[in-house]
C-alpha cells in the first residue's frame, strides 16, 4: 500500500478532463472565498473519479469530456463572476419558506443543477435539455422509465451528447486477503450504494435509455454520444491507497481522503507534526462537494471533536439510531493565510466511523447485489 498524500493542485487541461498539476495554482473549488463559486467549480472543474471505464463494459459507453477549450473558458468566466448571480448553496436554499419542489435539497440533485448552470453559461456548448423524463404507455397507464440528466449539443461537430451525472462518496473496505481491489469494495457511508453497482446502473440502464424509442420521440435530435460524468471522493482506510486501482479505471488524480475508527483517528491527529496548529470541523452533507473554508468560530480542537464524536456514537438516547451508526465526515484545517485572517482552509478530509461500521461495511461489500435504491436522489 502507498500512503495517502495531500491532493496536488488541480489544473485545467483544455479539451479534456481536469489533470493534476503540482506546479499550477490551487484549484478554484478549494480556494474561492464564496461557497457558491467553490461548489460550482467542483461540479464543472474537479477531476473525475475514473480515467477509463474498466474492462467488462460495452463499447457503447464512454467517459464524458468537454469540447476543446470550453472548460478553460468556463473557468475564466467563473473566476470573474459575481457570487450573488450564481446558484444558491443547499444551506441557502434550505432557508427559504418552501425549499422543496423544484429545488430539491438532495446533494446529487444540487450537483446536477450546478452542472446545468455551467453548461448553460459555457461557450462552445448548447444546453438542450436537463432531467428529461422518459415515459412509456402500457396497458396499466404511463410508466416512467427514467430520466436523462443532461442533453447538450456541440456546435463545432453538430453532435448531440447525453450525459449521466453522479456525484458520489465511497469508502473502500478491505476485500479478501490476496485478492485485487474490486469495485464492490467501495461502499457509501450509509452502506446503501456501491461504486460497482452505480457504474453498472449508469452504463447498463441510464445510458441506453437515451437511445430508446421513447427518448427519441421527445428529443429534437438523435443522440450521437452517451457518456458518464462521474465526480466524487474516494476514502481509504487510514489514508493508505492499495495497489491495482488503475485496473478499476480509477484516475490517478482522483480526489481522495481517509477513513478511520475514532481511536485510530485520534492517535494520528495527536501525532501529526502540525497538531498544535491544526483545527478541525465536522462537515455537514450539504458541504461535501468542494473544499471547506470556515471561520475560526466554527472550528474545534482534536480533543473537543473526539469528545463530541465519542458521545454521538455511544449515546443511547439519540432520537435516531442511524446517527450512532453513520460515519461522520470531518476536515483537518490549516490557516488560509495572513491575507485571510480568521479563515481556516481544508488540508484533508475523512470519515470517522462508529464501532461496528467496518464489519457491516465488509458484509455489504461482499453482498451479491445492492438493495433497492431510493426513489429520488
Amino acid at each position: 500500500m502507498r500512503e495517502l498524500k495531500p491532493d496536488p493542485a488541480q489544473a485545467i487541461r483544455p479539451g479534456g478532463p481536469v489533470a493534476a498539476g503540482a506546479d499550477g495554482p490551487a484549484p478554484l473549488w478549494r480556494t474561492a472565498a464564496s461557497q457558491r463559486v467553490r461548489d460550482l467549480a467542483w461540479c464543472s472543474l474537479s477531476p473525475p473519479l475514473l480515467s477509463h471505464l474498466p474492462a467488462g463494459y460495452g463499447a457503447g459507453a464512454a467517459l464524458a469530456y468537454w469540447p476543446p477549450g470550453a472548460q478553460a473558458a468556463w473557468q475564466r468566466w467563473l473566476e470573474g463572476a459575481d457570487p450573488a448571480t450564481l446558484p444558491e448553496t443547499i444551506a441557502e436554499l434550505s432557508g427559504h419558506p418552501d425549499p422543496t419542489g423544484s429545488r430539491s435539497l438532495r446533494l446529487g440533485r444540487h450537483a446536477e443543477r450546478l452542472l446545468h448552470f455551467a453548461l448553460h453559461r459555457a461557450d462552445g456548448i448548447e444546453l438542450v435539455a436537463a432531467n428529461v423524463p422518459i415515459r412509456r404507455a402500457n396497458g396499466h397507464g404511463i410508466q416512467t422509465l427514467g430520466e436523462l440528466d443532461v442533453i447538450w449539443r456541440d456546435p463545432a461537430s453538430a453532435q448531440t451528447v447525453h450525459w449521466e451525472m453522479a456525484a458520489k462518496f465511497y469508502l473502500m473496505v478491505d476485500g479478501q486477503p490476496g485478492t485485487p481491489p474490486d469495485r464492490r469494495n467501495f461502499v457509501g457511508p450509509n452502506l446503501v450504494d456501491r461504486l460497482g453497482d452505480k457504474l453498472d446502473h449508469i452504463v447498463g440502464r441510464q445510458l441506453p435509455l437515451g437511445r430508446a424509442a421513447e427518448a427519441q420521440a421527445v428529443l429534437t435530435h438523435p443522440i450521437d454520444r452517451s457518456e458518464v460524468y462521474l465526480l466524487g471522493w474516494l476514502f481509504y482506510r487510514d489514508g493508505r491507497l492499495p495497489a491495482g486501482l488503475d485496473t478499476l479505471g480509477i484516475a490517478p488524480d482522483h480526489l481522495h481522503g481517509w477513513w478511520s475508527t475514532l481511536e485510530d483517528w485520534a492517535a494520528r491527529a495527536q501525532a501529526h507534526p502540525a497538531a498544535a496548529t491544526t483545527r478541525w470541523c465536522r462537515l455537514p452533507r450539504a458541504d461535501w462537494l468542494s473544499g471547506a473554508r470556515v471561520p475560526e468560530s466554527q472550528t474545534e480542537s482534536a480533543a473537543a471533536l473526539h469528545t463530541a464524536l465519542a458521545q454521538r456514537f455511544a449515546d443511547p438516547h439519540q432520537a435516531h439510531s442511524w446517527r450512532r451508526e453513520a460515519p461522520v465526515m470531518v476536515c483537518e484545517l490549516a490557516p488560509a493565510g495572513p491575507e485571510q485572517p480568521g479563515i481556516w482552509q481544508e488540508r484533508s478530509r475523512g470519515f470517522v466511523v462508529p464501532p461496528g461500521w467496518q464489519a457491516r461495511a465488509a458484509e455489504r461489500a461482499t453482498a451479491d447485489k445492492s438493495p433497492p435504491a431510493p426513489a429520488s436522489r
